[in-house]
């Protein structure tokens, strides 16, 4: 059966996406004794048991052949004061800059780059690869964790860096209502 539904225009498509607002992440691998990242929204949980998650990465980049070649990733949640790092990695100081110079790094499990101070990083093996024309998905198993409550992710939406708002709730101290976050 041939179905007579078109995809809407890719402008069109682009533009809806451009509302959408994610967590900010930087996707890292080593391979061949150098380390490479990129800055992505594109990422997901797939299941809690094997703990696995995805990441949708552009082919275009040396970061998704070196992800690829290493058959390892790791997912960096970054930090509302990590504005800079999302820059960097994201291409926007310049070809040459050296994106690692931004903050601490370190690693968990694989060897992939973790970086200290994000918000959450998960340290994966890649289990499947699905080519989708432009990007392919990485399906990775979580080998390695690490969270830091409090320390709430920076967001991309509406083609911008964003923070999550903080709500007030009210609070009983001493017979009075308080305000506290």
């Amino acid at each position: 059966m041939v179905s007579k539904h078109q995809p809407v225009q890719t402008s069109d498509f682009v533009q809806a996406m451009g509302q959408h607002a994610a967590a900010v992440c930087v996707i890292t691998t080593a391979h061949g004794g150098d380390r490479f990242g990129l800055t992505a929204t594109a990422i997901s949980s797939v299941c809690a048991s094997p703990p696995r998650l995805l990441v949708c990465v552009n082919k275009s980049g040396i970061t998704h052949e070196k992800i690829g070649a290493a058959g390892l990733f790791c997912v960096n949640v970054l930090s509302e004061a990590q504005e800079q790092i999302a820059k960097g990695f994201a291409g926007m100081m310049g070809k040459n800059f050296d994106r690692f110079s931004l903050g601490d790094w370190g690693v968990l499990v694989t060897g992939s780059p973790a970086l200290a101070q994000a918000s959450s990083v998960f340290d994966c093996k890649v289990v499947q690869q699905i080519d989708q024309f432009s990007h392919s998905i990485f399906i990775g198993e979580v080998m390695g964790v690490d969270c830091k409550p409090g320390h709430d992710a920076l967001i991309y939406g509406a083609r911008r860096f964003r923070t999550l708002r903080k709500v007030m709730t009210p609070t009983q101290i001493e017979g009075e209502e308080t305000l506290s976050f």
